[in-house]
């Protein structure tokens, strides 16, 4: 990632971190207050409707009292009086007054007298689905009312409730009937009121701030509270809902209204905008916004007061940094400021000197050291070499440099390489490979490496170095000793050891295989004769020669041994009776012409093979000698011939 990445996104998350704790601070503490404020305003606005429904219920009490505790209405009752309706309970006295009934009852609960003025039917304001057949029985419902009311509170009581009759929310008062001054018993109740029709619905909208709907109890109510009356109110039972949120935008709350029975009669529905909730809202986002808007812009200023006084210098330093290659010695960075840059340029062209000394330095003790020094990448890249190397190897450095080391082995020796760097990087310790190296001029000559592991600074493999010997002399003294050991040397095949090594393991690929073997003996006849006759050095030459004849008669030359003095022995896997049969005719073709040496002809020499075969003659290397030496035997006794071993049987006693 680059350094401009690296600080976009340095400022960018703390840029949105920043904004999304303003956004949730805006949330606690700035919406959660202008939210209370809105709850704050629809609970005064349900205080103040129930304020404006306390008023208008004391005012029909206080005319209500007027006419009942009057002495003209306490003479109406004695039956004096009997135009008293008339005169004070004519309909303009009831508009005037705003009651739409008045009703006088006696102490038997009978109606004494009444006086209606109600609305029309149509224009009353119904809650739920049947709306009032008829007056009448609007009229005898407020009749039971005001008798069950009597009834719980006694006649003395005096009342103002809100009430629900026939589904329709009527403003009922009700006292005694007494003297003006109350000291008389009262002769019965008034009972007197309005309906709530559209119009005075309206009237009480009005002088709320919120919607308001009228409608029927729904049930009982959870997390409600009870208020409490206040001082000279006349409403009986009040219960407020908690607050509920509509759809985010309204807010809602209900208010209860229950008669002195403790029934419920009329709920209270209102509604209101959140509207400081919106207006914050808003206010908020537009804040948000501009504070986005306002980061951004220092942002971008912030990055472009980067990029000229930092970027741009660091990418310059990092080009120049790039730019000095192995040979450049007298390149350095052009940074001069006195920053921390600067000061961090100067300080890099000071190191850059102190690693060019050091790289001298090495460079001068690796070209005087006479053994070979490299160094790989990971990939087996070929970095660096010393002059020593390339001699070795007889290759101009800029053929070995930035190329393979595979290509100066063999494909099974540099597998093997390969293998011994894993094994390497595995255990962390250096490891030693030989191999034939292959020169320049095409040869090959034989090498012996140990190199070790390289890393950075932070641990990470960065490569391989090591030292190569050359070994070619050691390998062929080596070679030399073994040849020596293993090798006849007047014939230069396979001596008694060589046979021995290569007969047991001929034996047990045999068995492991289950396959077969042949052994072929071949002795030289009347050869004492060539040494007492001709002296030693023919008898070596002749041997010498026979041996020639035999590597050239055999598909594997390397399977020709000689035992010692003119013994000879032949080595033929996967081979049965017929196969070395015709192994041993075709021997004895090869020896059958006369030998020429040195002027001297000798054609009296024959050999005489014996064959033994695995696992029919014998099932050890021991074994299967002696039968092939007593095959032998046999064929001497006819001489120039081969025979086949054949087991001795042992006769029946007679």
């Amino acid at each position: 990632m680059t350094l401009r990445k690296r600080l976009f996104w340095l400022f960018v998350p703390l840029l949105a971190l920043a904004l999304g704790i303003a956004f949730v601070l805006s949330q606690q503490l700035i919406l959660s207050r202008f939210d209370r404020q809105d709850h704050a305003l629809l609970s005064a606005e349900a205080e103040r409707l129930r304020i404006q429904l306390d008023h208008s219920l004391k005012r029909n009490l206080d005319l209500l009292l007027s006419f009942a505790q009057w002495d003209d209405s306490y003479d109406f009752m004695q039956g004096l009086h009997p135009e008293f309706m008339r005169r004070n309970m004519d309909p303009e006295a009831l508009r005037q007054v705003n009651f739409d009934f008045v009703i006088y009852l006696d102490l038997q609960g009978r109606v004494y007298a009444e006086q209606w003025l109600p609305p029309d039917l149509p224009d009353l304001l119904v809650l739920g689905q049947q709306r009032p057949g008829s007056y009448q029985a609007l009229r005898d419902g407020i009749i039971q009312l005001g008798l069950r009311l009597r009834q719980n509170s006694g006649i003395d009581a005096i009342k103002g409730q809100v009430v629900v009759v026939q589904g329709v929310p009527v403003m009922l008062a009700m006292g005694p009937i007494s003297n003006s001054q109350g000291s008389m018993p009262p002769l019965g109740n008034l009972i007197a009121g309005h309906f709530i029709d559209g119009e005075r619905a309206e009237q009480i909208q009005s002088e709320v701030n919120a919607t308001l709907r009228l409608l029927p109890p729904d049930g009982a109510q959870t997390d409600w509270v009870q208020l409490a009356p206040g001082n000279g109110s006349s409403l009986t039972e009040i219960q407020i809902s908690p607050r509920q949120v509509l759809d985010g935008q309204r807010q809602q709350m209900f208010l209860l209204l229950g008669n002195s029975l403790g029934e419920p009669e009329l709920l209270l529905e209102l509604t209101k905008e959140r509207r400081l909730y919106h207006q914050g809202r808003k206010a908020i986002g537009i804040f948000l916004a501009l504070s986005s808007t306002a980061g951004l812009l220092v942002l971008l200023l912030i990055y472009l007061g980067l990029d000229h006084w930092i970027l741009r210098r660091v990418s310059r330093m990092n080009q120049e940094f790039a730019a000095i290659a192995p040979n450049s010695s007298t390149q350095r960075l052009s940074d001069s400021n006195h920053d921390e840059i600067g000061q961090l340029a100067r300080e890099a062209n000071r190191m850059l000197e102190r690693l060019e000394q050091s790289e001298t330095r090495d460079r001068q003790i690796l070209d005087t050291i006479q053994d070979g020094y490299y160094e790989l990448d990971p990939q087996g890249i070929i970095l660096a070499t010393n002059r020593a190397l390339c001699q070795m190897l007889g290759y101009p450095s800029q053929e070995l440099l930035q190329h393979s080391f595979a290509q100066l082995l063999t494909l099974e020796d540099s597998q093997r390489a390969r293998q011994l760097f894993i094994q390497a990087r595995e255990s962390g310790k250096s490891t030693s490979f030989a191999a034939p190296f292959r020169r320049g001029n095409g040869s090959l000559g034989y090498y012996e490496t140990r190199f070790s592991l390289m890393h950075d600074s932070q641990g990470q493999l960065t490569g391989y170095r090591g030292i190569l010997i050359d070994i070619s002399d050691q390998v062929a003294y080596q070679n030399q000793l073994l040849d020596m050991a293993y090798r006849d040397p007047l014939t230069g095949l396979g001596n008694r050891k060589a046979f021995a090594e290569q007969l047991k393991s001929a034996l047990e690929q045999t068995q492991q295989q289950r396959g077969r073997l042949a052994l072929l003996y071949l002795d030289l006849d009347r050869f004492k004769e060539v040494n007492d006759r001709f002296g030693h050095d023919v008898g070596d030459a002749l041997l010498q020669n026979i041996a020639e004849r035999l590597r050239g008669a055999m598909r594997q030359p390397d399977r020709v041994y000689r035992l010692g003095g003119d013994e000879f022995t032949l080595l033929l896997q996967d081979a049965g009776a017929e196969v070395a049969q015709k192994l041993a005719e075709r021997l004895l073709a090869a020896l059958a012409t006369p030998a020429e040496l040195n002027g001297l002809r000798i054609d009296f020499v024959t050999p005489s093979i014996g064959i033994a075969l695995f696992p029919e003659h014998a099932q050890d290397a021991e074994s299967l000698i002696k039968a092939a030496d007593s095959a032998m035997y046999e064929a001497k006794r006819t001489r120039n011939c081969a025979h086949l071993h054949r087991p001795q049987t042992l006769s029946s006693p007679s």
